[in-house]
């Protein structure tokens, strides 16, 4: 086995184990990523994983089909994933938003990419996901964001509505939610007048 086969087997066994260290429990994996394992790398686990833990209004044996919008770290490892081994599920690149809310369900958007775009559009079945700090009040719907020695998922539950998506209750566990949108509480009642 050449060197560089060796260096490759090396990279996908790490993301592997990241994998199935979020597979087997979504919060502990999270504690764990202190430091032992590149930040683009658990990002890319991260987007892979997404469509286990979101809900679609498509038929259970629909193929989820993963997108970039742009080029980095993160979209290098992620198609790795789907080139190295056989995974479900279906990778592109796309120029622009449109392109993408026609051929994908997971669209990340590079954190070069999101100065283009004046605002992210919530279309129905796409999922939009960057590590961009700007990315929720541009109208994304999932940010990567660093926190302490750790990436936790932050979550827009009103641009994942508008979409038409609704969130497990695993991925709400582990992660954020952004309140720049409060949600409705049961028990509060608007005086009638």
């Amino acid at each position: 086995m050449s060197t560089t086969s060796l260096r490759r087997s090396s990279g996908l066994l790490t993301i592997l184990a990241l994998f199935l260290l979020m597979t087997l429990n979504p919060a502990r994996a999270d504690h764990a990523m202190t430091g032992s394992f590149a930040v683009h790398k658990i990002k890319a686990v991260y987007i892979y994983r997404l469509a286990s833990f979101i809900r679609w209004q498509v038929p259970e044996d629909h193929v989820a089909r993963y997108c970039v919008l742009g080029r980095d770290s993160t979209t290098v490892t992620l198609q790795k994933l789907f080139t190295d081994k056989d995974h479900l599920g279906q990778f592109r690149s796309v120029g622009n938003l449109t392109d993408a809310s026609k051929q994908c369900d997971l669209l990340y958007i590079t954190a070069q990419k999101l100065p283009v775009l004046q605002s992210i559009p919530q279309y129905e079945g796409l999922l939009t996901i960057s590590d961009s700090p700007q990315f929720l009040a541009l109208g994304g719907m999932i940010e990567l964001r660093a926190v302490g020695q750790q990436i936790k998922p932050v979550l827009s539950p009103h641009h994942l509505e508008k979409g038409r998506l609704s969130v497990k209750s695993q991925l709400l566990r582990i992660a954020l939610l952004d309140d720049a949108y409060p949600v409705a509480q049961g028990g509060q009642h608007e005086k009638m007048d």
